[in-house]
């Protein structure tokens, strides 16, 4: 049975480690830096092979407020109930999961990440997350130069013959 990679995210922890998020936080607001780090990880998920569950928590807030899990962009995004913090919550998911699966963490709440160890789970920083997510999109670069490399080769290598053919089709269509 293969086991599923999952990719736990402390959102709040990330926003405020990341100095794009942290600096959309504090000139836009807290919900625009939501939604751009759901954007790169929605693109991160794109380019690697683990199922991101992004945790944003309740533990401060008060009254009416969104909870639950619900997809967005391809990834899950989970708001704890009030009073629940995204560390309580990825520890009992991890206590859930974490033995038939691959589970990491990404947070860099250093008593949360040695929970996360002794529960099976394998743990990264916020700022290790940010590298990963950029080393994924160097590499993804690098194929699409070569990919248009390859392919503005094959037009400049079509021999003369086979050019002087598409030419005469062209005419036929005109």
């Amino acid at each position: 049975m293969k086991r599923i990679k999952y990719l736990f995210v402390d959102g709040y922890n990330v926003i405020n480690a990341w100095p794009n998020l942290n600096t959309i936080k504090n000139e836009i607001g807290l919900d625009a830096s939501r939604e751009e780090l759901i954007n790169i990880l929605s693109e991160y998920q794109s380019l690697s092979e683990e199922k991101i569950i992004l945790v944003f928590d309740a533990y401060l807030a008060k009254g009416e407020r969104t909870t639950g899990e619900k997809k967005v962009k391809n990834i899950i995004v989970y708001f704890t109930k009030e009073k629940e913090t995204a560390d309580q919550y990825i520890e009992r998911s991890l206590d859930k999961i974490g033995k038939k699966n691959r589970v990491r963490v990404a947070t860099s709440d250093s008593l949360i990440q040695q929970t996360i160890l002794n529960r099976g789970g394998t743990r990264l920083s916020s700022n290790e997350l940010l590298i990963e997510y950029q080393g994924l999109k160097t590499q993804i670069k690098r194929i699409e130069c070569k990919s248009r490399s390859y392919s503005s080769k094959n037009l400049v290598t079509m021999n003369n013959e086979n050019l002087c053919k598409l030419e005469e089709l062209k005419k036929d269509l005109n």
